[in-house]
């Protein structure tokens, strides 16, 4: 039980050492939304540590509320994105279940499904971004043709 603690313990921080390093300058302030959802991880991985159930479900449903909400302010349709958000949601319930029934096995799953789909999810938007940062961008090897009629 402890080395499941300590497992789930290092992942999460090996995981956001490595979402904090990925993150492009732009991304270095989340919005309120994530800030919001970040506090609510961090309460989970807390409860996952100290076995504190109610925290573990009060902090999960307190996400996926923010989640909701964040659903309308991003208002995107990309089939993609929708699909992240309904992994993250079936994650997040999943791990209420587990909390309700006590089982920190279940919880820890469900918590590093959870961090897993945050991490997909992050990467969509940012490649997304990048995609539109490029479609936008003027190209570099355009050579303007000065005899051409204007």
């Amino acid at each position: 039980m402890k080395r499941l603690m300590i497992c789930v313990a290092a992942t999460a921080v090996a995981l956001s050492g490595w979402m904090a390093w990925a993150q492009k300058p732009a991304e270095a302030e989340p919005n309120f939304w994530m800030k919001k959802k970040l506090e609510s991880s961090q309460h989970i991985l807390a409860g996952l540590a100290t076995a504190d159930f109610d925290q573990i479900s009060k902090s999960a449903k307190s996400m996926n509320n923010l989640t909701q909400i964040e659903r309308w302010t991003r208002r995107t349709n990309a089939e993609e994105y929708r699909t992240q958000l309904r992994v993250f949601r079936f994650a997040n319930e999943d791990l209420v279940r587990e909390a309700d029934k006590k089982n920190i096995e279940g919880v820890s799953l469900a918590f590093s499904q959870l961090t897993l789909s945050c991490v997909n999810c992050h990467k969509l938007i940012r490649d997304a971004d990048k995609s539109d940062s490029a479609a936008k961008a003027p190209a570099k090897d355009a050579k303007v043709d000065e005899a051409a009629p204007k």
